[in-house]
């Protein structure tokens, strides 16, 4: 067993990470957390540092000595440490892009041992390689790269500079009818419903839906304040109203107790002290066993509304979209009607 200062807790809780083996139900985060609170827990500030930046000096280690010090120079211009001062970017967002390049970097290092070798053909043939958002996020990481070496003079030339990525605009594509059918009725919880029930009828999308406040349903004026970043508000319908008091009811039985301040709850967030919303986990399961993804239901029901209307005002109000997104889809909805221009 580790020593009691790895695991950070005194003598009496020797036992603490092999709980949750023994105890089915029980997690480390919720233990820790219990522990907290009663002032039992030792903190170890070797275990103090972010996990995405030990996650990010790990990864970087795994490089060649030249190639790893010009990552970590890197790093340090995004946190905000370089020439020029600017704010720290989170290290989750780093370690996101050390993940978008970890395998071209890799690649590279066979046959270079610096990254002032890599020129504008390098770059090139990496996003060929990969199509679509997978090209489009490593061209934005590569950029950063290059962007922070050249401003620190590692680089003298920016290997990323005039390369673009083609992009087709991928218009809404409408679900057949028989997919839609009893789509709510087979949802399995009564927060399973209201879930689907929001993004069948009234087309929140993920990040609202996740983040919606329990002050924020107002069940006595059939009334949803969803903040987007357009905020607006949903006027709820009959099955959407029934729906949201049956989980509330559901929700208050379950977890009398609990301060957590979002709408949707789970076992996981009531049990934890930073309160937070529900994962994206948590709503991918609700949708994957329906045979649909959150994001095509949403797409389908704003289509379906852009089918009655040629008005882009009208679903800018009701769903809270942008103007752009709101024409995108009367395009779609109303081929015939898009402007030509003259020859």
């Amino acid at each position: 067993m580790p020593p009691l200062h790895e695991l950070g807790v005194s003598r009496p809780l020797t036992r603490q990470r092999s709980l949750p083996a023994d105890r089915p139900g029980t997690s480390a985060r919720r233990i820790q957390q219990f522990l907290t609170r009663r002032g039992m827990v030792i903190p170890d500030p070797a275990r103090q540092v972010d996990i995405h930046q030990r996650a990010v000096d790990q990864r970087i280690q795994t490089f060649p000595e030249q190639i790893a010090d010009e990552l970590r120079r890197w790093v340090l211009v995004l946190r905000g440490e370089g020439r020029r001062e600017h704010p720290a970017m989170p290290f989750e967002t780093i370690r996101k892009y050390l993940g978008y390049l970890y395998p071209v970097l890799t690649a590279w290092a066979v046959r270079v041992t610096s990254l002032r070798e890599i020129t504008k053909d390098d770059v090139q043939d990496a996003l060929k390689q990969r199509p679509g958002s997978t090209g489009r996020d490593l061209l934005t990481a590569l950029r950063s790269l290059f962007q922070a070496l050249k401003q620190e003079r590692v680089i003298f030339r920016d290997p990323t500079r005039g390369v673009s990525l083609s992009t087709s605009e991928r218009l809404p594509v409408p679900i057949p009818t028989d997919r839609l059918r009893g789509l709510i009725d087979r949802a399995d919880t009564p927060m399973a419903k209201v879930v689907v029930a929001l993004v069948a009828i009234h087309a929140l999308g993920r990040r609202e839906t996740r983040c919606l406040l329990l002050t924020d349903l107002d069940l006595a004026r059939g009334r949803l304040t969803v903040r987007r970043d357009l905020q607006h508000t949903a006027y709820l319908d009959e099955v959407t109203h029934i729906l949201a008091s049956d989980w509330l009811r559901d929700r208050h039985r379950r977890w009398p107790l609990t301060t957590n301040p979002y709408l949707l709850v789970s076992q996981q967030t009531v049990a934890d002290d930073r309160l937070p919303p529900v994962s994206t986990m948590v709503m991918n399961d609700i949708f994957r066993p329906l045979g649909l993804t959150l994001s095509k239901l949403r797409q389908d029901r704003i289509l379906d509304e852009a089918r009655q209307t040629a008005d882009p005002v009208h679903l800018m109000r009701v769903f809270g979209i942008a103007a752009e997104t709101a024409m995108k889809y009367i395009d779609t909805a109303h081929p015939e009607r898009r402007s030509t221009l003259w020859r």
